[in-house]
């Protein structure tokens, strides 16, 4: 049986587009005049159809019949192509055009026809046939490693069930060239291969290979600057932060980001630097610069088919400069104290993105906006116009809207589901009644920083004004982070391997130990800090610990009470028994309680700590600390005195502001009291009470430099007397510095201060040290900043000595070193360091490599 095809529309047939009228009209015209207006069609039974073009018949449609179509609902075919049994159509006509357009438009059919199977009276018959497209059932990848498989899947946007279209498979393969040509590779090869899957008996169903030659990754051989007069080549190779020549390491241009970087070709990273580049000009003035030209071309040569060349042209334009800088609109503050907020004299280098920096938001806090803003004006708005441009001279006129005054009016934070609002709220600066201060809302974040218990970049003070009113809320919205730390460390010494389990909760809650529900799993919340160490080699060597910080002590001030205690044995009982002559040991128990507060004057950086700490010694057959004091009792009594100032942005990875702090500590002089004479004196009667003075005083100063690179300058001095001469320095409390300070299993209440690329406590006399001094330079540069781990690398010199008495200090004699080193930082672990550093003198020195979990070396 044979059908007569009103229309079709496939893959191969498609419907042609719209044409233009008059080529139609030719084409209609050319048919008339050659071919019959009329034709007769046999649709099969010898029945014939007379179909007459010019003159179309109308026909009601008796009956649809669908074929084809696998897996779909024919009425839902029906109800798409807008053919309806009862309808009347004309034949030829537009109906029928438009069912196949609807159908096709589905995008699930490789052909469409819609075909007369007979005709009866003015009665037509008709059947869809539909060639269905097949549909993905699986897709893997050739050449491609499990890490990109994973990540492309991510990308592709296609899955199980999806209709395989040449328009998908395209697709597909442009996101695969895209993922491989944005990490650096160039000549990158996508095909497919679709072959039936007939395992679930399902005959529409296909499998999709994509087969992936990446190549090799493209690398830069030279990068060429054309152009450039005045900004050197090698200024705007340092100005690119992520794409440089094979050339640009033996540059040693370390504390640029794009150093610690492969000089592979990725063209999105390249047109970043190219806008870098640009705004580095405008910053000097040069606001007319404009790339001309950039191109890349392959290196030439057999053995270089993975290098390219990299051409940049640059048109500088002339340098402008400022001339006159006026103010309209200000009435608060005078038009002279607003220029010399703004920093910009005539004269200086036109720089439009510090003209905007100092109006509007400088880091440091000295742009006008935020002289108005820290005095409530919320609602202040500065617009900088050019009014004239003279030759290279240009005159600005920074126009003003101040507005009035804003009254914060509520203070939320939203996201705390572990850390109780009050915590929160009892350190932010921002309470409502006040004027509304951006320093203030600055400080807040700073201050919800260092508490250590969300996500850093998770932390956003959100301003919402309301200038109806003339108020505003503010909500400071946080993520809970890690805020427990496991520590766990190991060492070294003395013929000896030593290890360390630790656990810090910092933000406990004590009031909940008893309530079953909050132990989820450890009661947390209310910003207590609970700490729980062991230091162990067995039964001969042992150091247990336990501390407890309530930092709001009463609920109202920041005022911070910790409690202390521990129990410390060191012996050499793995070796002897404790009947042989050579058995030796000490113990030590102590305890101690500081209240440390919050000052407001010179200014809240500030803090004062008092401390009251008492260790209780036995000495049985110990010579390490003193050759005359081996044997017996001594109890130390102190009480130590702290003023502090942090201002650090970070506790991670800081980049300004300092951490500064001395401590006076001291006992009771009971040698002076109790008016005896000393000079005869065994060791037990003069050590019985141990009796000392000490100041300890240390900094820290963070400079960003460039980028993200930081320098870190620290200092550590230290200095113990004693009263009475007839006794003189007590053999507890001295200090031993070399090393990377991980000795502090000698825990018998020495100070132990690191110094890298020297042996740990070798460079310390006999007996320990009554003076000691230590200072370090440290370039830092991040490699990775996150919520999960922070990875940076460093650079340092240091030098520092140690001496028996004041006499001997000498602040110009001194062991230096200097080396390299990387930290990571992980909530869950705390900071970990490997160092390798050099010392320059003594036999101690050389090569050194040192390690530290849970502790920096500072």
């Amino acid at each position: 049986m044979s059908y007569y095809s009103i229309i079709q529309r496939s893959t191969s047939n498609s419907l042609v587009p719209a044409m233009n009228y008059r080529i139609i009209f030719a084409i209609l015209l050319f048919l008339c005049i050659c071919y019959p207006a009329a034709a007769q069609i046999s649709i099969g039974g010898g029945q014939i159809i007379d179909i007459d073009y010019l003159t179309p018949k109308q026909y009601e449609i008796g009956a649809i019949e669908v074929e084809g179509g696998t897996g779909l609902d024919n009425r839902m075919v029906l109800l798409v192509s807008g053919l309806h049994v009862g309808d009347r159509v004309r034949v030829p006509g537009d109906k029928f055009a438009a069912a196949i357009d609807n159908l096709w438009k589905q995008g699930l059919f490789d052909d469409v026809q819609i075909l007369v199977t007979r005709i009866q009276g003015d009665k037509i018959f008709l059947k869809i046939v539909l060639q269905t497209r097949p549909k993905l059932s699986r897709f893997r990848f050739v050449g491609v490693k499990k890490g990109d498989a994973d990540k492309l899947r991510e990308q592709m946007n296609i899955g199980v069930g999806d209709v395989v279209t040449d328009n998908m498979l395209t697709m597909s393969k442009n996101r695969i060239r895209s993922y491989y040509i944005d990490d650096g590779y160039g000549n990158v090869q996508v095909e497919t291969e679709v072959t039936p899957d007939t395992t679930g008996g399902k005959e529409d169903r296909v499998e999709v290979a994509f087969i992936v030659n990446t190549g090799k990754r493209l690398k830069i051989e030279n990068l060429i600057f054309e152009g450039n007069e005045a900004i050197s080549t090698n200024t705007l190779l340092r100005k690119m932060k992520n794409t440089h020549d094979v050339h640009y390491f033996w540059k040693l241009y370390f504390w640029t980001s794009s150093f610690w970087k492969s000089s592979k070709y990725i063209d999105v990273k390249f047109q970043e630097d190219l806008a870098d580049i640009i705004s580095y000009y405008n910053e000097k003035g040069y606001r007319d610069a404009r790339i001309v030209l950039d191109t890349v071309y392959p290196v030439q040569g057999t053995d270089k088919q993975d290098r390219v060349n990299v051409k940049v042209r640059i048109h500088e334009g002339n340098r402008y400069t400022f001339r006159n800088i006026t103010f309209a609109g200000n009435t608060i503050y005078p038009s002279d104290v607003l220029l010399r907020q703004l920093r910009i004299a005539k004269g200086d280098p036109y720089n439009k993105t510090l003209l905007e920096t100092n109006i509007n938001y400088n880091p440091a806090g000295t742009d006008i906006t935020s002289m108005y803003m820290d005095n409530g004006y919320l609602f202040f708005n500065a617009t900088p116009v050019e009014m004239a441009a003279d030759g290279d001279s240009i005159d600005i006129e920074i126009r003003i809207v101040e507005g009035k005054q804003a009254r914060i009016r509520n203070v939320t934070v939203e996201g705390n589901t572990i850390t109780n609002d009050k915590v929160i709220m009892r350190e932010l600066h921002t309470r409502p009644g006040d004027l509304f201060s951006r320093d203030a809302v600055i400080r807040s974040r700073r201050e919800l920083v260092t508490l250590g218990y969300f996500k850093e970049e998770s932390i956003i003070p959100e301003p919402r004004p309301n200038r109806e009113d003339g108020t505003v809320d503010i909500v400071y919205k946080v993520e809970e982070g890690s805020t427990s730390q496991l520590q766990l460390q190991g060492g070294y010494g003395s013929g000896m391997i030593i290890g360390q389990l630790g656990v810090q909760l910092n933000n406990f809650s004590a009031r909940n130990i008893f309530n079953k529900k909050a132990w989820m799993p450890l009661p947390a919340g209310d910003g207590q800090k609970l700490g729980i160490n062991l230091v162990t080699n067995g039964k001969y060597y042992y150091a247990i610990s336990g501390s407890f910080t309530e930092p709001w002590l009463g609920g109202r001030r920041a005022q911070a009470l910790s409690v202390s205690v521990y129990h410390n044995l060191y012996s050499n009982g793995f070796f002897y028994d404790k009947s042989s002559a050579n058995y030796y040991s000490l113990k030590i128990t102590g305890g101690g309680v500081s209240l440390s507060r919050r000052l407001k004057w010179p200014d809240d950086y500030f803090i004062l700590s008092h401390a009251i700490a008492y260790k209780h010694y036995t000495l049985n057959n110990y010579s390490s600390l003193s050759a005359l004091f081996t044997n017996g009792v001594a109890n130390d009594l102190s009480y130590s005195l702290t003023i502090g100032r942090s201002s650090t942005d970070s506790p991670i990875y800081p980049r300004s502001g300092s951490d500064v702090s001395i401590t006076g500590s001291l006992t009771p002089p009971y040698s002076i009291i109790s008016g005896r004479d000393f000079s005869d004196a065994t060791p037990q009667e003069k050590y019985r009470m141990v009796e000392y003075f000490k100041v300890n005083a240390r900094g820290s100063w963070m400079l960003n430099l460039i980028g993200d690179v930081v320098l870190n300058a620290r200092v550590r001095l230290g200095i113990m007397g004693y009263y009475n001469s007839d006794i003189g320095d007590s053999p507890f409390g001295r200090y031993y510095l070399g090393g990377d300070g991980l000795s502090t299993w000698m825990l018998d209440g020495r100070e132990v201060i690191p110094l890298r690329g020297y042996q740990n406590n070798s460079l310390t006399p006999s007996g320990g040290g009554s003076v000691f001094d230590r200072f370090t330079m440290e370039l830092r540069q991040p490699i990775i900043e996150s919520a999960n781990a922070t990875i940076y690398a460093l650079a340092f010199a240091e030098g520092g000595n140690c001496w028996g008495s004041i006499k001997e200090f000498d602040p110009f004699s001194m062991y230096t070193s200097a080396g390299l080193g990387v930290r990571l930082y992980m909530p869950m672990f705390g900071l970990i360091g490997i160092d390798w550093g050099y010392g320059f003198q003594g036999s101690t020195g050389g090569s050194q490599f040192h390690f530290s979990i849970g502790q920096s070396l500072d």
